[in-house]
């Protein structure tokens, strides 16, 4: 039985996808691994997939088998050109040339796209550029009109990014515009309550006991993400003392944080030293955890 909306390869969309390389767990590449996935029956997609310093740059990866694992098609066209950070022209230049994609689609913050909507004249006269974008922040960023103005569509993440882009565009640019309010999803498959009755109870109890040393506490934090400057962790680590300084002693020993990332970090900090500068020889279980899943 086909899936819902299938098309063949032949007759599917190229779009060259510009983010993280979408094997990898930031939070870019996850939501973008979501949505490959989600449309290979559809699409057929490039990544120009980044990393700071990438130990595969320079290479061609065929995700094909594994896609059509995951979507339950036999002809999925899934590539990977891993690459040093977002990319720059003359890469660009050579993936169209190459690739030739139907349409760009980029993903992540503006300021690492500049060198591209400078020349997005250039690249609009052959294919269009898609920017699935989000900034939920007001005041209005118009400092960002020019990078709006140089897509061709802007998928928002958030209502508040649709109205941001219309509001910044203005109303006479926007009509040209293709704005749409398209948020990210959850996999069910991957993202479900479990409970006793579920097979991965066990595995769940499993892992608890290991990251806990089988101790018990009622109640835990879990901070999974980067550790780099902007995520401000030891923000975190201080909040987390001035909690514990409040309540009982006998509730503290039942309360944990769990800092899923690395713990020292070039582009964020030494969390051990913040831990030891905040809370000296007080234990307030603060657990490292660095491994991946």
């Amino acid at each position: 039985m086909l899936k819902e909306g299938y098309i063949p390869q032949a007759e599917r969309k190229k779009i060259l996808l510009m983010c993280d390389d979408i094997r990898m767990s930031s939070g870019i590449s996850t939501m973008a691994r979501e949505i490959v996935i989600g449309t290979a029956h559809r699409y057929n997609w490039v990544n120009l997939g980044g990393a700071i310093n990438h130990p595969d740059q320079g290479k061609r990866f065929d995700l094909n088998e594994d896609t059509n694992k995951r979507v339950g098609i036999t002809d999925a066209s899934v590539f990977l050109y891993p690459i040093n950070g977002y990319g720059d022209p003359v890469l660009l230049r050579q993936a169209i040339q190459f690739e030739k994609p139907d349409a760009i689609m980029i993903f992540t913050d503006p300021r690492y796209w500049v060198w591209l909507f400078q020349m997005e004249h250039e690249i609009r006269k052959q294919i269009p550029i898609i920017y699935y974008n989000i900034w939920d922040d007001l005041p209005y960023p118009m400092y960002n009109k020019s990078y709006y103005e140089s897509c061709d569509a802007l998928l928002a993440i958030s209502k508040q990014t649709e109205n941001i882009n219309r509001v910044v565009l203005g109303a006479e640019l926007a009509a040209e515009k293709v704005i749409k309010y398209v948020p990210h999803g959850i996999n069910e498959e991957t993202f479900f309550p479990i409970d006793e009755t579920k097979t991965e109870y066990l595995t769940l109890q499993e892992f608890k006991n290991k990251l806990f040393k089988n101790k018990t506490y009622d109640f835990t934090l879990l901070y999974n993400a980067r550790n780099i400057t902007r995520k401000s962790v030891p923000n975190l680590l201080l909040a987390w003392k001035l909690f514990m300084d409040k309540i009982p002693a006998d509730k503290r020993e039942k309360c944990a944080l769990v800092l899923h990332t690395q713990v020292k970090d070039e582009n964020g900090t030494d969390l051990q030293a913040v831990k030891e500068m905040l809370f000296g020889n007080t234990e307030y279980n603060i657990i490292f955890d660095e491994n991946r899943y």
